[in-house]
């Protein structure tokens, strides 16, 4: 009876063994193909397989590329108005010196003083309305007078006295030479104007 226990011992460890082994197979296999199947899948999420999606993404990494070393210039500022609407000729023409002035020349039109003294400075084209702490063109009012104004800037100190625009200077150039000539007329309550 022993032997016979024995042999029933046996016979399960080997059929153990053989079981563990089987198992143990299936698990390689299974493995291998689970690997494989990530490597597949990693294949078609970079397109490497469809050869169409590789020919698009290379084309617009291209595409990509050119438009990076692109440089844009232009030979002058586009949104300088006096080039759109009119040219400075053309304005020069019809007595529009403003436009001619230097563009980076500021010129003081006029100054008003009280509680708050304010300056208006002509620069670019534009009038401004300043008062002191004001900056313009990288120059900061500092003071503002009858008549004139300080600015500081650029380890610099500009004075700007109260200047005509340069139509009325040519204006009275003008009235001074005889070509214009003003005349008054007066009316008389017969008219109807008062």
């Amino acid at each position: 009876m022993r032997e016979r226990e024995r042999l029933l011992w046996n016979v399960l460890i080997i059929l153990l063994i053989i079981i563990a082994g089987y198992m143990g197979y299936n698990a390689y296999r299974m493995g291998r193909q689970v690997r494989e199947y990530q490597e597949e899948m990693l294949h078609e999420v970079l397109g490497s397989e469809d050869p169409q999606l590789r020919e698009t993404v290379e084309q617009l990494e291209s595409d990509l590329r050119d438009r990076m070393t692109y440089s844009f210039e232009v030979s002058h500022d586009p949104l300088e108005l006096s080039q759109v609407i009119q040219s400075r000729g053309f304005l020069a023409q019809l007595g529009f010196t403003e436009s001619l002035e230097s563009m980076n020349k500021m010129r003081l039109s006029c100054t008003v003083v009280g509680v708050e003294n304010a300056a208006i400075i002509k620069f670019q084209g534009r009038s401004r309305v300043m008062r002191v702490g004001d900056e313009i063109n990288g120059y900061r009012v500092v003071e503002i007078e009858s008549g004139r104004a300080i600015l500081r800037g650029a380890g610099e100190t500009i004075e700007l006295r109260t200047e005509k625009a340069p139509e009325t200077l040519e204006r009275e150039r003008n009235l001074q030479d005889g070509t214009i000539k003003l005349t008054a007329v007066e009316e008389s309550p017969a008219n109807g104007n008062y």
